[in-house]
């Protein structure tokens, strides 16, 4: 079962960007977020009331956990979908899982974790990879890189504070409420910036929609859960790394996108770097 939960993981997760790229030109990125999340919650919510683990929830676990839906939901979720819009599906997939070199990098400067030598020279050979993926050497970033940048630094940021949480909450359940946290601060947004936020214009993309929302927002989770639970949070991180070579593939084939050697060669070296970091982490 393990296995099998890791690989519905994969699959799904590294399937966003390139399920949501045809949408793009129809339907605004954030109404998309907002929605595929209301979706997966459709999935979550049932799961986690068939659990029966909820328990009391302490007023500093609650706001915790809305820190968490507004890093995620709201600010990684949307500067994703953002990415996607303005970039290429398998670059935003490549600069969006670079995520545990900013872990490292945040955590390393506010004094919550130490380098050591084989975190450090792992940090610098993914950051070396991320300027490659980047196209940061000729100076020429465009909109799509920087969103995907903000997305992987503030999903960083979310990890930081979960990892921090201790919180005694069944992890459905602490998805099921950051998540509506994170729907709350990204339904105001778009109501203070006037964007509409009907559905209408995503039901003509209705199995698109199911796929992202109940897929990748609802079943992936779950499965992610179980992969934790079956194969350990080691493992299942392992998941981050080969994500972005199964998007690549994905966006070739169907999205027909052109790939280099140089962004291939990028994604080795940030793959390599962020896997050193997380088995010294281990260790």
């Amino acid at each position: 079962m393990g296995v099998l939960s890791f690989l519905i993981t994969l699959l799904l997760f590294a399937s966003v960007e390139v399920a949501s790229k045809p949408l793009m030109g129809s339907v605004d990125p954030l109404v998309l977020t907002l929605w595929r999340f209301i979706f997966g919650l459709l999935i979550l919510v049932p799961v986690m009331l068939a659990r029966r683990r909820r328990g009391k929830i302490k007023p500093s676990s609650m706001l915790l956990m809305a820190a968490m839906g507004v890093m995620n939901t709201f600010l990684s979720m949307s500067f994703l979908q953002l990415a996607v819009k303005h970039t290429s599906a398998a670059r935003a997939a490549a600069i969006f899982c670079s995520n545990p070199l900013f872990v490292l990098l945040i955590a390393s400067v506010i004094g919550w974790e130490k380098l050591g030598r084989k975190r450090l020279l792992g940090l610098i050979l993914g950051l070396s990879g991320l300027f490659i993926v980047t196209d940061f050497y000729s100076f020429s970033l465009n909109r799509g890189t920087v969103y995907a940048l903000l997305a992987s630094v503030t999903f960083a940021l979310y990890i930081l504070v979960s990892r921090k949480a201790s919180l005694s909450i069944d992890p459905v359940t602490v998805n099921v409420v950051s998540f509506s946290f994170g729907l709350a601060a990204l339904g105001i947004y778009l109501a203070i910036r006037g964007i509409d936020m009907n559905p209408a214009p995503l039901f003509a993309e209705l199995p698109s929609l199911l796929y992202l929302g109940m897929g990748v927002s609802g079943i992936a989770y779950i499965a992610f859960l179980r992969t934790i639970k079956e194969m350990g949070a080691g493992n299942a991180s392992t998941i981050f790394l080969l994500k972005p070579a199964v998007a690549t593939v994905l966006a070739i084939i169907f999205l027909g996108e052109a790939i280099t050697v140089t962004f291939v060669s990028g994604l080795v070296v940030i793959g390599t770097g962020s896997w050193m970091i997380i088995k010294a982490g281990r260790s």
